[in-house]
């Protein structure tokens, strides 16, 4: 009941939301900024306070929602303070894109990118003990579509449980490559053939084959974004586990 009490709430009638950066392109950002040009119908109720690229403030200010993009260096000093920060200044965190979800790229990382070969450690946010209860909601993507993020934004502000109820799933979930679409999906018969992860996929790593009518997965261009398993129709549908007497 949180947002709607919050919203009711005559002496802070906007909720107060902000966009953190750790590692990574900054792409998410910019598709959280683009989807603004939706936004317009929500003003009256959200005040964006914080983001790296668009406000001038330095502190981090309380946040009722946190928007979370990047993996965390565990060699940053500088990341292990904003996630202190962070823990002790936001109410809710919403991880944004493969790297803050699941570790996306920066999962593959090797070390030595220069000019700081020391940094090459990475986990996603949702694997912070610090953080746990605080992230309830994870977006896959690379980056996550502009209108899927104004979606989200709408179904939080309304409590929509059903749509943010696969995001809710992603939060605590690991499965965030093609393996896990051909696995969980494919494998087990729940695949109608729709060719949605192919076009969901950034790197063309899950191309549809038209000779099965089937997905077929290149695991060395995998970035374990998540997106395809996000975009798969049958992938979020809780279907009954056998019983076997």
């Amino acid at each position: 009941m949180f947002f709607r009490d919050k919203l009711i709430n005559e002496e802070e009638p906007k909720l107060k939301i902000g966009f953190l950066h750790f590692s990574s392109c900054s792409g998410c950002q910019v598709a959280f900024l683009d989807m603004f040009e939706e936004a317009v119908e929500i003003l009256d109720t959200v005040e964006l306070v914080y983001s790296n690229m668009l406000t001038r403030q330095r502190e981090i200010p309380f946040l009722d929602v946190a928007f979370v993009e990047g993996a965390l260096c565990l060699e940053d000093s500088h990341h292990i303070g904003l996630i202190k920060e962070l823990a002790e200044k936001s109410k809710l965190i919403v991880a944004i894109g493969g790297c803050a979800s699941f570790g996306g790229v920066r999962r593959l990382s090797c070390g030595n990118q220069l000019p700081q070969p020391q940094h090459q450690s990475f986990v996603p946010i949702t694997e912070i003990e610090l953080l746990k209860g605080k992230i309830k909601y994870a977006i896959p993507g690379c980056p996550p579509n502009p209108s899927l993020l104004y979606s989200f934004l709408l179904a939080l502000l309304e409590l929509n449980d059903d749509f943010l109820q696969p995001f809710e799933f992603m939060a605590s979930s690991k499965d965030a490559s093609g393996f896990d679409v051909i696995a969980e999906v494919v494998n087990k018969g729940f695949c109608v053939g729709c060719g949605t992860c192919a076009t969901a996929c950034p790197t063309r790593a899950i191309s549809y084959n038209e000779n099965c009518g089937k997905p077929t997965f290149n695991p060395s261009m995998c970035v374990h974004c998540g997106s395809c398993l996000a975009a798969c129709p049958q992938s979020f549908k809780p279907y009954p586990q056998p019983v076997y007497s």
